[in-house]
């Protein structure tokens, strides 16, 4: 398969101009070698068996876009979800389509390091994603990354400014994350899609910020879908680096 493809949906990043050890990231398609990779990922809802290549079995939750927006609302949790999404509206929250990804590549980089999780280059998400972003007073507050093949959309990054203490800050917060998502979902309908994934659910992790994330995705009201993810690894460093960092199926 060629890269020319305007099917594929995919990003990379590298070293010096994204030529040192490239590494590639691919969405909703069957795993391939990629000349001159030093490492290739995919994402597929198919379960493949290719040669060389790794695969992980995942869990995430998508939404039925054949329904009517108020089908889709009545099946959100009525107090968690809709309370605080009519709540956020009351508040000033303002969600809306957003380019300013340098913005929200400071909020994700400081969420992941208080959530304790390990982070991506999101600024490689540019060429073939869609930005949606929560504003209060003029401040982005959320946002969130999401992937299309004009099928599915999905989540690659869903990120907001960490909670504080101040008890007002963490509820405009948590109304904000509450209306990026129910934006992201009005957004694909209209667009086309005929699902949104909200982005991989751990429910039975042994980690409690997982499954309080699976918790909060699942009261969207959506169903669950078995996904995967591939990889191979071309290049010996990165194979060393992996090793390092405690991975063994390498």
């Amino acid at each position: 398969m060629e890269l020319k493809d305007k099917n594929l949906k995919y990003y990379y990043y590298g070293l010096g101009c994204n030529k040192i050890l490239p590494k590639y990231w691919f969405w909703f398609a069957k795993p391939f070698d990629i000349k001159g990779a030093a490492m290739v990922n995919f994402f597929s809802y198919e379960k493949y068996d290719v040669e060389g290549f790794k695969r992980s079995d995942g869990l995430t939750t998508v939404i039925d876009l054949s329904q009517d927006l108020e089908s889709i609302w009545s099946k959100m949790r009525k107090k968690f979800i809709q309370k605080q999404i009519k709540r956020g509206e009351k508040n000033g929250i303002v969600v809306q389509r957003d380019p300013n990804f340098g913005q929200l590549k400071k909020i994700y980089k400081n969420f992941r390091k208080k959530s304790g999780l390990p982070k991506d280059n999101i600024s490689a998400c540019k060429k073939n994603c869609t930005l949606i972003a929560a504003y209060h007073e003029d401040k982005m507050i959320a946002g969130g990354i999401f992937v299309s093949n004009g099928i599915y959309i999905r989540a690659l990054v869903l990120a907001s400014l960490h909670k504080s203490r101040d008890s007002r800050e963490r509820e405009i917060i948590g109304q904000a994350n509450r209306m990026l998502i129910w934006h992201a979902i009005k957004y694909a309908k209209d667009s086309g899609h005929k699902w949104i994934d909200l982005g991989g659910i751990s429910p039975d992790s042994d980690k409690k910020h997982m499954r309080t994330l699976a918790e909060f995705k699942e009261a969207f009201g959506g169903e669950r879908k078995e996904c995967y993810y591939y990889f191979k690894v071309y290049s010996p460093i990165i194979k060393w680096w992996m090793r390092f960092r405690g991975f063994t199926n390498v």
